[in-house]
């Protein structure tokens, strides 16, 4: 009997948006990061956790660097059950005719927009640290998800994503009997 190695391989969901990074749009933070030493250090930030994540290696934050220009990039949690799989995304602050979820090629694109709050007041910030703008996130499906039947429901802040698996998935490894 031969060993399924796919098996013990976890399923990236990520692939997609880590080869296209496709989920990072621009997003602003208020008006206070429109000066070129923030737009210098954004763009440094981004060399090295471009050059980290080549090497497999988690993003570059360094301990001395508060985000300056950080995008709006929505917590995703992922389980899985015997019956199918559940994706949370926590989206406060979004409305629901902001969100759109489709399928596209075995990928699960989720993408919204967080609309900034338009204040009245003549005061200025001492602190901004919501970010506001659009975003995207990209979730490569297993062969097993059953993208037919996918459900979205959207409480509280929380986009719940709930996908059956096919019966009887047909698997990427065969093995062949040798005559």
């Amino acid at each position: 009997m031969a060993v399924n190695w796919n098996k013990l391989k976890p399923w990236n969901w990520f692939k997609k948006e880590q080869n296209q990074q496709a989920s990072r749009l621009p997003v602003r933070r208020a008006e206070v990061v429109d000066h070129p030493l923030a737009r210098l250090h954004e763009e440094l930030d981004r060399v090295f956790e471009d050059v980290f994540r080549g090497f497999g290696l988690p993003a570059w934050r360094p301990f001395w660097s508060a985000p300056v220009w950080e995008g709006f990039r929505p917590s995703v949690d992922i389980s899985e059950n015997r019956k199918g799989y559940t994706i949370r995304v926590e989206v406060p602050g979004v409305e629901k005719e902001d969100l759109s979820v489709t399928v596209e090629d075995d990928t699960l694109v989720i993408a919204g927009e967080k609309k900034q709050e338009k204040e009245e007041d003549e005061g200025g910030y001492h602190c901004v640290e919501r970010s506001y703008g659009a975003f995207r996130r990209l979730i490569s499906l297993p062969a097993d998800a059953d993208q037919d039947k996918l459900e979205a429901r959207f409480r509280n802040g929380v986009l719940t994503i709930t996908i059956p698996k096919v019966e009887g998935a047909r698997s990427a490894v065969r093995e062949v009997t040798i005559q």
